[in-house]
């Protein structure tokens, strides 16, 4: 019988990926707020605006630095169930198709990247993602419609809750 995969591993490893991202844009961060204050950044004349760039800058590093943290506290406390009888947040879904990753695990929180779980590439979607709404509620052996880059691929899903490496 083939083992149920422990799902608090991959979230483990969403977590890591996402530490890192905000590790990455914290410093990113920094360098601009740096960068918006030093000497060097004062206006020569009334069209230089690299100061006011570099604030610009700043800012968006708070904002994507607060949405990371948002994120990454609602991973922290979610548990989904397993194994799953059909696709819904917390699935594991692989699926047989053209031009769609093999491995897609649905998560309720935005957090798309594509991670290397155990020597396989796992697409984390968003449950409100339209790969993850196509395949929501499908069971094992259901086909469905997925656009990508504007066109209808059609996919079946081959596994839920695979055991993986």
């Amino acid at each position: 019988m083939a083992k149920i995969l422990d799902k608090s591993e991959l979230i483990a490893a969403i977590v890591a990926a996402l530490t890192a991202q905000l590790r990455e844009t914290v410093a990113a961060l920094q360098q601009a707020q740096a960068g918006a204050t030093d000497a060097e950044s004062r206006p020569e004349n009334k069209y230089d605006t690299r100061a006011l760039e570099t604030s610009y800058l700043a800012a968006a590093h708070t904002e994507r630095a607060e949405s990371l943290r948002r994120v990454l506290a609602q991973v922290h406390f979610w548990r989904p169930e397993s194994p799953m009888a059909a696709v819904g947040p917390g699935a594991l879904v692989a699926l047989a198709g053209e031009r769609v990753p093999p491995l897609v695990f649905l998560t309720p929180f935005p957090a798309s990247m594509t991670l290397d779980f155990r020597g396989r590439a796992v697409q984390i979607v968003t449950t409100n993602a339209p790969l993850a709404l196509a395949l929501a509620g499908k069971r094992v052996g259901d086909g469905a419609t997925v656009r990508v880059a504007g066109q209808a691929n059609e996919v079946e899903i081959a596994a839920i809750d695979p055991p993986i490496g």
